[in-house]
């Protein structure tokens, strides 16, 4: 679509501008929720070379014909290099979203202490990790160094317990994929759970969390100004719908305390999928043996054999359009509603990319994936 307007603005890493970058032969962004996105810029040789350096900050503004000017994404810098193309040096030079901020700690505390060991909602046991691993609440380093980033750059927002319950221990782990652990645990126990550090000033973030969805709800149950996407309409390319019965269990034996025959046994099953076809009985077995009573073991078992459902896989790509248009009528984190061959999908957009060339034509690209159980048999 044309008439965008972006904005590349260039910092130090503690936020003092230096320049709006210009002239550039192209630049690419990706973000995915829950994770580190990246971006690369390529610009001419007349760019000035003593602007790349170790966590530069990127700043990509972007405004949609009659939209707001919103921030995309503040990328870190964290490699520059020069390549001669068709006659011509450029330099290229890119790194991670802010979300990498995440990965820069590990959890730095013994087996047993409070901080490795915790029980809890899971956003809030995530903005735990966070504060005490980087936040007000972070310790010094084995010499005596500040573990923190400076307050008036990196901050946590308040806890609300929205997440589900879990306990988990995680010393000396990274702190990312704990917390994606987290958040996946959570989403599976039926509460979508996200995280980022959101830029509120520059070279300044604030950590939060979501639940349910991260933007917002336009899918056409319950959602605000709902929004369809599907091949009629123009707006949906490349889709992709699987039904998926590879990873199917449906009967499960749950073992849990005493040994021998006199083990505590429960087994589960479903027996309309069971006897789907001669074949199809698929078994497996859920060790509960910390379970200190049969219904535990019984609960075990169930959820084990919840979890191998036939799965229902859909993936497509959402397209910026005149009568669908990023950043007004959906955004990054929206929920929205997908159509094809008959069937309907609600899903998160979990991640996009833009891509703008010398010109400053703008290519988006946005990702829809949604998994769903198969509780009946498509016909």
């Amino acid at each position: 679509m044309s008439g965008i307007n972006h904005r590349l603005v260039l910092r130090t890493h503690d936020g003092e501008e230096l320049a709006i970058l210009t002239g550039l032969v192209k630049w690419d962004l990706i973000r995915v929720q829950n994770n580190i996105g990246w971006f690369t810029i390529t610009a001419s040789d007349e760019f000035d070379d003593r602007w790349p350096h170790t966590d530069r900050l990127v700043e990509f503004w972007r405004q949609p014909v009659g939209g707001e000017n919103k921030l995309l994404a503040v990328g870190f810098t964290r490699y520059w290099e020069w390549e001669n193309l068709e006659g011509r040096d450029v330099l290229r030079f890119g790194g991670p979203d802010q979300v990498e901020l995440l990965e820069r700690r590990i959890i730095g505390y013994y087996k047993g202490e409070s901080e490795s060991d915790k029980t809890g909602p899971a956003d809030d046991v995530i903005k735990a990790i966070v504060r005490e691993n980087m936040g007000a609440l972070a310790g010094n380093d084995w010499h005596g160094r500040p573990r923190r980033y400076p307050a008036v750059n990196f901050s946590v927002e308040p806890d609300f317990g929205d997440g589900h319950n879990i306990q988990r221990e995680f010393s000396w782990r990274n702190v990312l994929p704990v917390i994606q652990e987290m958040a996946d645990e959570s989403a599976e126990r039926g509460t979508p759970l996200f995280f980022d550090n959101v830029p509120v000033a520059p070279a300044q973030f604030i950590f939060r969390t979501w639940t349910g969805v991260r933007g917002i709800d336009r899918s056409i149950i319950g959602g605000v100004a709902p929004i369809i996407f599907s091949l009629e309409a123009g707006n949906l390319a490349n889709p992709l719908l699987r039904f998926d019965y590879t990873e199917e269990i449906n009967y499960v034996w749950g073992g849990g305390q005493g040994e021998g025959a006199a083990r505590d046994m429960d087994p589960e099953n479903d027996q309309v999928r069971e006897h789907l076809t001669i074949w199809n009985k698929r078994e497996a077995f859920q060790d509960a043996r910390e379970e200190t009573v049969h219904a535990g073991v019984t609960h075990k078992a169930f959820m084990r054999m919840q979890a191998g459902l036939p799965k229902v896989k859909f993936s497509g790509e959402l397209l910026d359009t005149p009568q669908s248009r990023f950043g007004i009528d959906w955004d990054y984190g929206d929920k929205v509603t997908v159509r094809y061959r008959g069937m309907e999908f609600s899903g998160r957009v979990n991640s996009f990319s833009i891509n703008v060339n010398e010109q400053g034509t703008e290519r988006i690209s946005a990702k829809v994936e949604i998994t769903e159980a198969i509780e009946g048999h498509p016909t």
